[in-house]
């Protein structure tokens, strides 16, 4: 049985990035990563996570957890933020190139890409100190942009949480050669209630052309989400 360790980033005194509405990246990467947990749990694979609460944990016991569990894989979730409010799109670091932590990285990034429909960043070397320090094949996923307004508020939503979860998972189990099975719809929560959530607006001020924006508004309904142009800001 595979056994994979996953990691919600941030947590605790730790907020990680903060998007301009107010959504912290620790609630994100637990809310993804709890799901993330679920679906290997349902497949049949060990999994262990570094929190399943709001607390605040060093790099180095995160590593530490890992390394005592003795697992064969560590995936880490986390939410992009950068100074421009227009960087977009889905990412996920490997610490290097050529061993089995870039196929774990590439196999979690084909799927997201393929489930989310965001902007592919592609697969990265990152010498992330949980990358770095853990002893098993590792990747950190950083699922959208939490500084992006647009994107910031599909990682609010819980169906685009949903979705990264799932993805996540079948790429991992792609590399542990587990299938990940997906819940029937009346297996599925009901999210009538959360409709409005998934109607966006892109405001095309934002972004650096029309195109770009026009190119976000396809992006969201590839995901799954109703989506238009705003010419201004109301």
């Amino acid at each position: 049985m595979a056994k994979i360790v996953i990691d919600a980033g941030h947590g605790g005194k730790d907020p990680g990035a903060v998007g301009p509405a107010g959504t912290k990246e620790k609630d994100i990467a637990l809310a993804v990563a709890k799901k993330v947990a679920d679906y290997l749990q349902e497949a049949g694979v060990s999994v262990k996570m570094t929190r399943t609460s709001d607390v605040y944990l060093e790099l180095e016991d995160r590593a530490k957890i890992a390394n005592s569990f003795a697992a064969d894989y560590f995936v880490s979730i986390h939410c992009n933020a950068f100074t421009s409010p227009t960087a977009c799109g889905t990412e996920t670091y490997c610490y290097k190139r050529g061993g089995k932590g870039e196929i774990l990285a590439k196999a979690i990034q084909d799927e997201l890409i393929a489930d989310i429909g965001l902007t592919d960043r592609g697969v990265k070397e990152g010498n992330f100190y949980v990358l770095r320090e853990t002893n098993m094949p590792a990747a950190l996923a950083e699922m959208a942009f939490i500084s992006n307004p647009d994107e910031e508020k599909l990682l609010a939503s819980q169906g685009f949480q949903d979705k990264c979860a799932l993805a996540i998972a079948k790429g991992i189990g792609k590399v542990v050669n587990v299938q990940i099975s997906i819940p029937s719809k009346s297996e599925q929560p009901d999210k009538s209630a959360e409709s409005d959530s998934r109607l966006y607006r892109v405001v095309a001020g934002s972004f650096s052309n029309r195109a770009n924006a026009e190119a976000q508004v396809e992006r969201l309904k590839k995901a799954g989400f109703a989506a238009w142009i705003l010419t201004e800001e109301k």
